[in-house]
């Protein structure tokens, strides 16, 4: 294969993940928009026309939760979180390896042993109701759902990465 062909696949291989991360950014956008705006309409309602509204509180409540596991399953890359790495910085690109494989592993091993008994738990909410809106709970966590499967998936494709040739890219 010559290198030129190599680039082209990398770069369809980017294009064709690009959309999924746009769409992801997008729905994160709209998510935190929405929150901007019943804040301002439960600001108006209460300053403005005396009468404040309890709905607001609640989707902003439902909104919020979603974005936090949905920006942490599909916007936030690895890279942008919060890291103790005093002593992986030091370490060498093989040692950098070791440890991430190692990291990888073993947030891929708790949250695969974890997945069945959140999600049976997220399934059996749907007898609970939220208090104003009375929208069932299995539907409010269902972000959390996708939150771990999401996490495992991208750890198992980094471990597939950090297994190859290249895989000083996924360091």
């Amino acid at each position: 294969m010559v290198e030129g062909d190599a680039s082209a696949s990398s770069d369809k291989t980017s294009a064709w993940l690009a959309w999924p991360r746009r769409l992801a950014d997008a729905v994160a956008c709209l998510l935190f928009a929405a929150v901007f705006l019943i804040f301002i309409y439960k600001i108006a309602m209460r300053y403005l026309a005396h009468d404040p509204v309890a709905w607001g509180d609640e989707i902003a409540v439902v909104l919020f939760i979603w974005i936090i596991f949905w920006a942490n399953a599909f916007v936030v890359e690895d890279r942008r979180q919060i890291t103790f790495d005093l002593l992986y910085r030091h370490l060498s690109p093989r040692g950098q390896r070791a440890a991430a494989v190692l990291r990888l592993a073993i947030i891929a091993g708790i949250f695969v042993y974890a997945a069945p008994g959140a999600i049976d738990y997220i399934q059996f909410l749907w007898r609970e109701r939220t208090p104003v809106m009375q929208w069932r709970l299995d539907y409010v966590y269902a972000c959390f759902g996708i939150f771990l499967v999401a996490v495992i998936l991208r750890a198992l494709w980094c471990l597939f990465g950090l297994a190859t040739r290249d895989w000083r890219r996924w360091l």
